[in-house]
Order: C-alpha cells, then structure tokens, then sequence
C-alpha cells in the first residue's frame, strides 16, 4: 500500500533523445495528475505515447505499464519519470502493480464461419472494410476510395503511427527506371530489376508477385511522389546488387524519404487517405472473419462487435512478436526480438487460416536481420558493416567464430548456427559516441546512456568486468581481444580475413547481445495477382483481399535491399483496393468525409 505526502513532485527518466521530465500530482495516496514538463523525443513517433502515458498511468494507477503506442521507449521514459517522482513522495508500494495491455483478449469464443448474415447484428456496413492502418492498408484506402467506393479501416492502435512503415528507415525499393533514378544518372531497367530479383530469389519468390512488383514499383513510386506527396530525398545501392552482379547490372533503387524515417511515408499517406474521406476507426481489434453459409466474408467481428462490408482487406502485420508461431514456423528468430511494430502476433494470418486461407513461406524473415534488444519489447539493429571504430562478435566461449563484415542476411544465418543462437556485439567507446547513427530504427539513446542504465548493453573500464557482466571466461575474452588488437597493428584479421574496419579497442568497452532479428516475417496468407486470399486448393476466397506482411511469397532465399518490404506493401496495396472496390457492386452512403472514433 502506498504512503504518499500529498504534493507536486517532478521526476525524470532516460527517453531515446535524453531526459523526459514529469511533474505528479499526489493526493490521498493516488496519483492525481502526470505532466510532462520537458522531452526531445521523436516529434510525430513519440506524440502518441508521450500523450497517452499519463491517461494510462492515472486510470490505471500503476507506472508499470505494457501498452502499444507506438513509441515504447518514449512511454517507459515517462513511466520511469512518474517513478522517480513518487519515490520523492514516500513510499510508491501498489503503485508499480504489472499491467499488460498489449494482448488483445477475444470477449467470446463464438464461431463466425457459415452464419446467417440476416441473424447477425452488425454496428455498420461499408463497402470495402480494410483491417490495419499501415502501408498496405492506406494504400488500400486511398485507391479504394479513389475508385468511389466507402471505406472503413480498421486499426489496433490509437493512431496509424504503430505501423512497420513508420518505425522503418523510410526507404522504398523500386527499380526499372524511376525519376529519381534518372535524375541521378542511374540507368535501370525493369528486365534488369527483374533479373536482380530472381537471382537474389533463387526460385523461392512467388514468380507472380514478383512480376506484378517489378511492372508496377516504379509507377508505384511517382505515386508515393507526385499523388500521395511524399518527398524522396535520394536513391541508395543498399542491397545484394554486386554479390549479383553475373545476373543483372548493379544500379542504386533504395528510394530515402527527405526525413530518413518511415515517417515521411506514414504521415502523407495517412493524411491521403483520410482527405480522401476514408472512415478510420482507432483502438479497435479485429478477431474473426465473418462467412456465411457459403464460406463467403461478409464482414469481421471485433472487440467491439461485427462490421460487414462486400469487400474485407486483412492488411495487419506479420507474426514476428509471437514466440510460439516463430517456434513452430522460423526458431531461429525465437531467440532474439523483432525490430518491428509490438503488434505483430499474425492475427491476420490466423484469421485467414481459420476460414481455409493458404498460407506460404512461413519460414522466411523480411530480412534476415541482426538485432540487439535495447528495452523490453524493443529491439535495435546495429549497422556493423558501416561502423568505422572496433567490434567483433564472440560466442558463449568467448571467441569469434568468422568475419562479421559480410552481408547481414548471411552474418545472421552464421550467428543462428552457434550455441544459444546469439553472439555477444563488443564495441567500445568510439561507437558508442557515434549513437545514435550507428543503429537503424528505432534509432539508440545519444551514447547508449538508456541503453546502459536500464542494463540492456553492458559496459566496463576492462576486459574481466565486462567479461563478468556478460557471463564469459575472462581469460578466454582478453586473449580474443588481444589477438584482435596485434592483428589490427599488423594491419591484417589472421584468423577470418575481416577486411573492413580492422581498429583496435580502446576501454571502457561495451557489449549488447547479438541475435538473428526481423522487421517481421515474410511469410503469410497466399495472394494472386489481384491480391485476392487463396484457399489450399488455389481458389479465390469471395470477398477476401490481403496485402503487406500478412501474405507470403513476396520475397525469395535473399532480401533484394532496404525498402522492398514497402514496396512489396504499397504495390499489393493498392491492387488490394481496386480489386476490393471493383468487387462491391452494392451502394452505400459513400459522400461522409474522414472521420475517427476512439
């Protein structure tokens, strides 16, 4: 029971650009009232949670708190700031009771399969009802809406900043000749492009998908630019394009937004698809797909009732926050955590399977990442190939195992084979002063100072106190160091021919947990051409249309560079609304502008 004295108290807690500082209001032994003061977090990424941090920890008198808001790190910077404001106040005991909200609890185990539709109660009927604000769902929207149809989305969180797209690096892939790539000089073309793809494949890419994206990523991309108003600042070479080079000519087709951020794609889409006049409707979980007698969809029931529509979208993530799918279906990414939104559980994929969906390519990542966790539910992905100061990579024995120089998809399959599945990323105080550029998005803490506070990375003045920290031989660690730093003056890695930054460790030294990691899985729900969900006999589902991360066979054995994820979202997305729209013959009031409900 807590023992508060009444009063004011202002406290502080370590966000990812520094100090979030709160003032709480006590009274009665409760906590009245959170501010926040004072924060540089994230503008746009971090808004949300910095808003609704304080709602939560009031209503639910605890600053312990697991809620999806789409800036975990920006919300446990606040909930450290409360804590440390009532430890001012006396004794917070009761006040740090665990709550979890990000598990979506179904109200019934009903079965919506093969029901009347007219003994059903529906809370509204559109057109065409799209599950997921991300990028594939607003690409969904806007073309639906464009092609006059209503439209209600339906998302998870409270806004559309949770999405994979907006905690992205803001690239999008496309090649075949863009006019940023011409603008720059770069000469590509789509059978070049098309030729990349499938030597990067290897023949495990969906053939189909990967011809509808290389005829429509381009046009695709003067959409994003010239529709929809994103601003693309340049275009990259950040893929396998020399390792394939025998197959197609290397050219640069990573398309960077102007603010390197997934954001720069999110926002204008968003603000697109609601001018349009799409219907969102916020903190809202889709459950089950509603079939009539015939199997046809007719609708989705949520935590707040059933919605029917003609044409239904599953646009929601893929599954690679749940640890029992990943066990089933890809192990090696049980190990570590995923780099994406917290809400990828495959809720769609197990809707779709439930009413008979084909699912494909369970197996395969995004992108066979490298990540280290760097807060609960968090996790980072570390740049090694582009860091200029020391690192190595050394297993539970204390030793390397082979140069970590090399494509991250092939260091992540290496790092999946040793002991435990993970390897310990040592680095010292060059990198760590080089934050937050040396991670990808979520980008780190300036000098890992939360990273390290919260105890996710280690860091000591030596060797043997590192080595302590992290459970290695001591011996075993300063002899693998020491043997790195005599190579490094040798000018030459004697052990594995490490090419790239060969620089010798300075103390202190830090060290994070390195382990195979994802943005999300690639596997999913089976699509044709027009987007259209596949039953196990390869037949079209009525009324059943998915895009974005929920389907699998986008992607082959390599992931082709930064940014295909979007594209692969963006251009199935927008089939996905046509096709949805072209399927609802029946009019419905389509003339009501945007509109949001909580």
């Amino acid at each position: 029971m807590a023992n508060l004295k009444d009063g004011i108290y202002h406290g502080s807690g370590s966000g990812n650009r520094g100090e979030v500082k709160v003032s709480v209001t006590v009274k009665d032994n409760q906590i009245k009232a959170v501010h926040v003061d004072d924060q540089n977090e994230t503008e746009g990424i971090s808004t949300d949670a910095l808003k609704k941090a304080p709602e939560l920890i009031v209503a639910k008198q605890s600053y312990n708190i697991d809620a999806v808001t789409g800036a975990t790190i920006s919300f446990q910077a606040v909930e450290k700031a409360v804590k440390d404001a009532l430890l001012k106040a006396g004794d917070p005991s009761g006040l740090d009771q665990k709550i979890d909200l990000r598990t979506a609890k179904q109200e019934d185990n009903e079965d919506y399969r093969y029901l009347d539709p007219d003994k059903i109660h529906f809370e509204k009927e559109t057109e065409v009802l799209i599950i997921g604000a991300g990028a594939a769902g607003l690409a969904a929207a806007i073309s639906a809406r464009q092609k006059g149809k209503a439209v209600i989305c339906l998302e998870y969180a409270s806004s559309y900043m949770l999405s994979d797209m907006t905690l992205s690096g803001g690239y999008y892939n496309a090649g075949g000749g863009t006019s940023l790539q011409k603008a720059q000089g770069i000469k590509d073309s789509k059978e070049n492009w098309n030729n990349y793809l499938k030597a990067v494949g290897q023949g495990y890419e969906d053939p189909d998908m990967r011809e509808v994206i290389v005829e429509h990523g381009a046009e695709d991309y003067e959409w994003l630019a010239n529709d929809v108003g994103v601003n693309f600042q340049e275009v990259q070479q950040i893929g396998n394009e020399e390792a394939m080079k025998k197959y197609a000519v290397p050219a640069a087709r990573s398309h960077l937004t102007v603010e390197k951020s997934g954001y720069g794609l999110s926002k204008p889409l968003f603000k697109r698809a609601q001018k349009l006049g799409t219907e969102f409707i916020f903190n809202i979980t889709a459950e089950s797909l509603i079939t009539n007698q015939n199997n046809q969809v007719i609708g989705v029931h949520t935590n707040k009732g059933n919605y029917r529509a003609q044409s239904v979208i599953v646009a929601t993530a893929g599954f690679s926050r749940n640890k029992e799918m990943l066990k089933s279906f890809a192990p090696d990414f049980a190990v570590g955590e995923s780099y994406g939104s917290i809400r990828q559980m495959g809720d769609g994929i197990r809707m779709g399977a439930q009413i008979g969906a084909k699912l494909k390519a369970m197996w395969m990542p995004i992108a066979n990442s490298i990540g280290t966790q760097s807060g609960d539910n968090v996790c980072i992905g570390p740049l090694c190939t582009a860091w200029t100061k020391p690192y190595i990579w050394v297993g539970t024995d204390a030793k390397r195992h082979f140069r970590e120089d090399m494509y991250f998809e092939f260091a992540s399959k290496k790092i999946a084979s040793l002991d435990q599945g993970f390897v310990w990323l040592l680095f010292d105080e060059g990198m760590a002063n080089e934050m937050p550029t040396a991670f990808s998005a979520p980008a780190a803490s300036p000098h890992l100072k939360r990273e390290v506070e919260d105890g996710y990375f280690k860091k000591a003045e030596t060797i043997k106190a590192l080595a302590e920290q992290i459970g290695l031989d001591s011996t075993v660690l300063q002899a693998t160091i020491t043997k790195w730093n005599n190579d490094v003056l040798k000018g030459q890695d004697t052990e594995f021919g490490r090419e790239k930054d060969l620089t010798a460790f300075k103390p202190p030294y830090y060290a994070a947990k390195l382990a195979p990691s994802t943005p999300d899985m690639a596997g999913g729900l089976s699509i044709n051409r027009r987007a259209e969900v596949l039953d196990n006999q390869d037949r079209p589902i009525a009324n059943l249309y998915a895009a974005g991360s929920t389907t699998g066979g986008w992607r082959g054995m390599t992931y082709p560079g930064c940014g295909m994820g979007i594209t692969n979202a963006i251009v199935f997305g927008r089939i996905a609304g046509v096709s949805a729209a072209n399927n609802a013959t029946k009019k419905v009031d389509a003339s009501s502008g945007a509109s949001q409900h909580d």
